[in-house]
């Protein structure tokens, strides 16, 4: 079948489910390496801990903005769908004169 009754939301869900993923583990790996660098001192642990917030803001921007374009996407894509299942018809016919 061509249109599932699958919803724009479930479908943005879908393709969101692996971003979702992916920010998780950047998480855990942000989470690793403050806790590696905890306690220490110096000029350099500053540059890494600023580095490392700012890299780490900016991966959370980006997959933020992926998942709202896929929502939106989902979204336009649906409406696409939904406007090709509708077709306006004309029909022109002739009527046939009586014989009386």
């Amino acid at each position: 079948m061509f249109l599932s009754s699958i919803s724009a939301k479930e479908k943005a869900a879908r393709l969101n489910a692996p971003l979702k993923g992916i920010l998780k583990e950047l998480n855990e790996f942000d989470k690793k390496l403050k806790s590696e660098i905890e306690g220490q001192k110096g000029m350099i642990i500053k540059k890494i801990k600023e580095e490392l917030d700012h890299k780490s803001e900016n991966r959370k921007t980006v997959i933020t903005r992926m998942k709202q374009d896929n929502e939106q996407f989902a979204g336009s894509y649906h409406n696409i769908i939904e406007n090709l299942r509708k077709q306006n018809v004309t029909l022109h016919y002739k009527k046939n004169k009586p014989l009386d």
